[in-house]
């Protein structure tokens, strides 16, 4: 363009300068907003300010991803972070460089199909879409995008679903064998005793037990069956009666480091304070990999639990109330798990016999 193009585009003001305007940036980067005046004396210079003044940011989903952790990464607990870590690293390293305002649920859905193809679990892929879920939100609570193309994506069919399992025998029988451990093996058979989640026993405080009727209250949960009062069986009582007067003070599972021997700070054992202890109990058991990661968890406890209750014969709907199942389908699952398990070993018991019984027939003959 000439630099006369330029001024037939401006007012030509009575100093001799031309007059422009510019305007705010609207939620989505557009220059929609107030209007401002601008003045110069070069015309095509006033073009290139007014450009400028307008010019879109550019919101990369790195910057937004950062800006989101930043935000959001101490509202998650240790062990939730530490699954999201490898996959948020992998969708900024795939799509950080993109402007975000430019992804859509097609992207969303083509990065969980490439999840899958990976043979990642439904479970991990669900991971996956809740942290795209995450920047998303944040993006729209910020005003860079209108709404949440993760909210739409859907997980890709035919997933595999990864089950948890119970430990095993032997495994279960040594955690049985802690129960007057006081540094850290009782909290093991505790949790074996009552199926607790891990967080439901690590916040009761000892006003929560009734030692006359031998129950625990858990008073709060995400969910209204959580909400329930579990049974001390009489196995528990005397160990947690040695526990707690080994560790005075008003919540059942303090902050202790156990294996300094030391107190820790205030208040009851943080999921930190578990991770430390978990992994030094189970690397002392050999129940480690090659990483030195514990190849237990909590949760593998509960279903330790659904397994004794269901081979001591207790209902369905009792173990439903003790577990804290929201719905009754879910311990229906383990139990038929559990039962098709039985199943196969009684039937390999069948099988062994018969098969002592023909080489005997063979010895006869």
């Amino acid at each position: 363009m000439k630099k006369s193009d330029y001024a037939r585009m401006f007012t030509l003001r009575p100093d001799g300068r031309y007059q422009g305007y510019w305007h705010d940036l609207d939620r989505f980067g557009k220059p929609s907003g107030r209007r401002h005046t601008i003045c110069d004396k070069d015309p095509e210079r006033l073009y290139l300010r007014i450009q400028e003044k307008e010019k879109p940011v550019q919101h990369t989903l790195r910057s937004v991803a950062d800006q989101w952790e930043t935000l959001h990464r101490d509202e998650v607990k240790a062990r939730t972070w530490a699954n999201y870590k490898p996959h948020l690293e992998d969708i900024v390293a795939i799509y950080g460089d993109q402007d975000i305002t430019q992804l859509t649920v097609a992207d969303v859905e083509q990065d969980l199909q490439a999840a899958k193809a990976q043979s990642y679990s439904r479970t991990v892929v669900n991971t996956r879409r809740s942290i795209w879920r995450g920047i998303f939100d944040y993006a729209v609570s910020q005003r860079i995008l209108p709404y949440n193309p993760a909210a739409a994506a859907k997980l890709p069919k035919g997933m595999k679903t990864g089950k948890r399992s119970a430990p095993t025998e032997d495994v279960i029988a040594e955690i049985l064998a802690g129960a007057n451990d006081m540094q850290f093996g009782f909290v093991p058979f505790f949790l074996l005793c009552t199926g607790l989640r891990r967080n439901e026993a690590l916040r009761r405080r000892v006003s929560d037990l009734d030692t006359h009727s031998w129950e625990l209250q858990i008073p709060e949960a995400k969910t209204a069956a959580g909400v329930r009062t579990v049974p001390i069986i009489q196995p528990l009582r005397e160990p947690l009666q040695q526990w707690i007067a080994a560790h005075p003070g008003p919540w059942l599972f303090p902050h202790i480091d156990y294996y300094a021997g030391r107190k820790g700070k205030d208040g009851y054992m943080t999921d930190s304070n578990w991770e430390t202890a978990w992994a030094n109990y189970c690397k002392a058991r050999g129940w480690t990999d090659e990483d030195d990661k514990p190849t237990i968890t909590a949760h593998n406890l509960r279903h330790g639990t659904a397994t004794l209750l269901y081979e001591a014969g207790v209902d369905v709907y009792t173990a439903q109330h003790i577990l804290g199942h929201a719905n009754v389908k879910t311990t229906l699952e383990i139990y038929t798990d559990l039962r098709k398990q039985h199943e196969k070993k009684n039937v390999s018991k069948f099988d062994r016999r018969i098969t002592k019984m023909i080489a005997k027939g063979k010895k006869v003959r």
